[in-house]
């Protein structure tokens, strides 16, 4: 017991442990912090590379990242190695007649049929047309020039934010290590996902929707790395009776570079909403693959356990969680970033109320000051930092995130309903 009571630190007696005192709170702090910034760094950095080496691997677009200016450029390819890839694209196409067989799904229920699966047909010929459809248009955005151009400014953009912050703040840390995990987890049905396709449109469908939502999610990481060291810094400057001269100027800027993060923020949202709206689209084919999910797990009773889930895991586990998994995590990523915004909100008005005797101390810096936080309060009303879907009106947080989970839940109870009352079977 005396050895236990001449450990550093103060005795809990309610809890009946050892307390640490302040001074060996900050080393525990500074390690956490450490391994935070560079849990962020290596995550962004992995997600960006193995995006990159895919979107330069399977030769679309323009866009290459040069490494002595660090930041990305517009690079046409050489015209032979353009030429290759398209051979070698139709070649994949034709091979062994998928993509015909593929094409044929999206008009049979317009042919006579006479096997009584004109709905299974139905559902099927919709989840085709979807994915043909967002296929060729994320195909075209890629190789178009504008958009290019448009996509190279942002990834600039946010490259030369992440550079400000770094230079005035330090290494930025991880906000929100569950993010992290929950990314890490969709990530492997999206790995699953691509092998449940039997053809190719929808695998490359997946494989081209996954690069623009992977870049995003690491956009996201970083956003939220952002305002959580502003915020931490804001925390400090109320700790303060009085913040020095240095601590004034690095708040003025702080400001100012939440401006520029905003205006960032409209300008992706541009090139997110067209992307965001496939996302939502996949509804059709969640709502076929949790009908088949559900159907094999309830009604097809003379099959085993082991090969109904057999059955559902290389079929319809991987497209049936994956999408739900993307909007989830979206969800609570602008759920994190309202809480995070409000929070900045709260903690400029409590320093503008704490320090109100700068008034007769630097003048200069009262103005200054105003002038910014009027500009973050219009920002925060006019051009809130949110994750839209479909358009800019409709929010995407977890509230809408059930309502899409729930309503695919209920579609497919239906579709199973529909089937089961009608005798069709989709052996």
């Amino acid at each position: 017991m005396n050895a236990v009571m001449n450990q550093p630190g103060t005795w809990d007696s309610f809890s009946g442990s050892i307390m640490p005192e302040k001074g060996h709170e900050i080393p525990l702090r500074k390690s956490r912090k450490k391994w935070l910034s560079r849990i962020l760094r290596w995550s962004v950095s992995l997600i960006c590379w193995i995006s990159y080496i895919i979107y330069r691997g399977v030769v679309v677009g323009q866009i290459k990242f040069d490494a002595r200016k660090v930041k990305m450029v517009i690079h046409p390819r050489n015209i032979w190695t353009k030429r290759i890839a398209l051979l070698l694209k139709i070649l994949t196409l034709l091979w062994n007649y998928s993509f015909a067989q593929y094409l044929c799904m999206a008009f049979l229920p317009i042919l006579p049929n006479k096997s009584g699966r004109l709905f299974d047909n139905l559902i099927d010929a919709i989840a085709v047309q979807l994915s043909l459809w967002n296929t060729a248009r994320l195909y075209s955005w890629l190789n178009s020039l504008s958009w290019n151009r448009s996509f190279v400014d942002r990834v600039n953009d946010v490259i030369r934010v992440n550079a400000h912050l770094n230079s005035i703040l330090g290494p930025l840390s991880l906000d929100g290590i569950s993010l992290l995990i929950l990314y890490v987890v969709h990530l492997q049905f999206t790995l699953l996902q691509t092998i449940n396709h039997s053809y190719l449109v929808p695998m490359l469908n997946t494989l081209l929707l996954g690069l623009i939502c992977n870049v995003y999610v690491a956009y996201q990481m970083l956003l939220l790395s952002w305002i959580a060291a502003i915020n931490h810094f804001l925390k400090d400057c109320q700790q303060e009776q009085q913040p020095n001269r240095k601590q004034r100027k690095k708040l003025l800027r702080l400001l100012r570079i939440y401006a520029k993060i905003s205006n960032v923020h409209q300008d992706i949202k541009v090139l997110w909403l067209p992307v965001a709206s496939m996302l939502f689209s996949n509804i059709v084919e969640l709502v076929r693959n949790w009908s088949y999910i559900i159907e094999w797990i309830f009604f097809h009773r003379h099959k085993t356990v082991m090969q109904k889930w057999s059955f559902v895991f290389w079929r319809y586990l991987g497209s049936g969680f994956a999408p739900l998994l993307m909007m989830l995590l979206i969800g609570l990523c602008n759920d994190r970033l309202v809480q995070m915004q409000d929070f900045l909100n709260l903690q400029l008005l409590i320093i503008d109320l704490r320090h109100t005797k700068l008034k007769q101390l630097d003048g200069n810096f009262v103005s200054q000051l105003k002038n910014l936080q009027t500009c973050f309060d219009l920002q925060l009303r006019a051009q809130p930092i949110r994750n839209q879907i479909m358009s800019v009106n409709q929010e995407c947080g977890c509230p809408f995130a059930l309502d899409f989970f729930f309503c695919t839940v209920l579609n497919s109870i239906s579709c199973v309903q529909y089937k089961v009352a009608n005798g069709i079977n989709s052996d």
